[in-house]
């Protein structure tokens, strides 16, 4: 009798376990951020308060990645472990690849556009049709590339030579494509005396027109960063984020419309970065920092902007100055950062695994390059050729000093004659019978 007692007992202590098991696995698993990890460099020293820009990997070989930073371009092959300067030792505002990870381009304060074929390697100016050279921002379409510079927007069809798109006299901060046919572009700028820092272009290549968007930034308030995620499959509009001095701004129909979204744990930052996953336009990561002072951090969606959880588990330093989501497999997240206690800059990747897959995506419009105008060529002026020290008009040849030579010979002549008839005159007149 004791002994099925206790049978019954053990019965009902493992029916009991069983059922707590069971509403175990039944509960919705609960996001653990993982952590980030610090990359080691590119390494500066914290008297010349460098500054890491932006991180670029190479979306054929990830392990490559490019920074752009305050002292140039720096390249790492090792997924961020050892870092070499390149031939740009100039400030460089950004770095970008193309769609397909065939070009790479550099935007520079001083020196324009450089471009490279072999994942950063080696570097060639790009500047035809480039009327301004302190480029500040780059977007990258199917068909098309983006400059932001700080006089206007230019576009590339191919990438390789430019023309002025528009917005001429406006420092542009940022920009974004939002369809990639027609050429839809929304450009920010961080303007602190304008009225309107964000404007619209939904024929890039085709009208120079741009129209100001309301809603997304009050009173005009300085745009650092704009972001527009993929197009998912049976979706009429890509979600798009604006970051500026007031916040965060989320727009889910093409811009026509605007809301202030909330950061989590009241987050109050200037928005520097966001970068949606190239495969899901529900998964974003935000960051920011607060004008120079401790408070920034780095944030994430998985409702593609609405809703927003603190990510910066292991974030070396607060205040964010670029993000790039590389789609591998899990997401691998890029991060450029500002230590402001020590002044120096920090560089990590974040490996998500709890970031949910990709999503079916549609094609949002042909991939041929839009047509480009080239870029006026001003033909050099002639030189006279030289032939023996002579310069050569027509069929006679005079020597280079002869024009000289000539005209001094005439002023002695005419000066000789004035003198001479005024010699004549005088002894006329001392001849002359009183």
């Amino acid at each position: 009798m004791r002994l099925l007692s206790q049978r019954k007992v053990a019965g009902s202590g493992l029916l009991v376990a069983a059922i707590l098991m069971v509403g175990l696995l039944a509960q919705p698993a609960r996001a653990q951020a993982p952590g980030w990890s610090a990359l080691a460099g590119p390494r500066f020293p914290a008297a010349e308060h460098a500054v890491v820009w932006q991180l670029a990997a190479d979306p054929g070989q990830p392990s490559v990645i490019l920074a752009a930073t305050s002292k140039g371009v720096f390249r790492s092959s090792d997924s961020g472990q050892t870092w070499s300067a390149t031939s740009i030792t100039t400030w460089t505002w950004t770095v970008a690849f193309s769609s397909g990870g065939a070009a790479v381009y550099a935007g520079t304060g001083k020196a324009g556009v450089y471009r490279s074929t072999d994942a950063g390697v080696s570097w060639s100016k790009d500047d035809a049709g480039l009327n301004n050279q302190d480029v500040r921002a780059i977007a990258v379409a199917p068909n098309a590339v983006v400059l932001g510079t700080n006089s206007g927007v230019y576009l590339g069809g191919t990438g390789v030579g430019w023309e002025p798109a528009g917005l001429q006299g406006t420092s542009i901060s940022s920009v974004a494509v939002t369809v990639d046919s027609p050429l839809g572009v929304l450009a920010g700028s961080d303007s602190t005396v304008a009225t309107s820092n964000l404007f619209v272009n939904l024929a890039v290549g085709q009208a120079t027109s741009w129209q100001a968007v309301a809603g997304a930034d009050p009173q005009g308030s300085p745009v650092f960063a704009i972001g527009a995620g993929p197009l998912a499959r049976g979706a009429a509009h890509p979600p798009i984020l604006v970051g500026n001095l007031k916040g965060l701004f989320l727009s889910t129909n093409g811009g026509a419309a605007w809301r202030q979204v909330n950061l989590s744990q009241g987050a109050l930052w200037s928005v520097n970065a966001i970068a949606f996953d190239p495969e899901n336009p529900a998964v974003v990561y935000v960051g920011g920092d607060n004008g120079g002072s401790s408070g920034g951090g780095l944030q994430r969606s998985t409702n593609g902007g609405s809703s927003w959880q603190v990510w910066q588990a292991g974030l070396p330093a607060a205040d964010v100055t670029g993000l790039q989501v590389e789609p591998t497999s899990p997401l691998t997240v890029l991060a450029a950062l500002w230590n402001g206690a020590t002044r120096e800059p920090a560089t990590a990747k974040l490996v998500d695994t709890s970031a949910p897959g990709p999503t079916p995506l549609q094609a949002v419009g042909a991939t041929s390059p839009i047509p480009i105008s080239p870029p006026p060529t001003v033909a050099p002026t002639p030189s006279p050729r030289p032939s023996s020290g002579h310069g050569r008009r027509g069929g006679f040849s005079m020597p280079l000093w002869g024009p000289p030579l000539l005209a001094a010979f005439l002023v002695i002549l005419v000066v000789g004659i004035f003198m001479g008839l005024r010699r004549r005159r005088d002894r006329l007149d001392a001849e002359a019978p009183p």
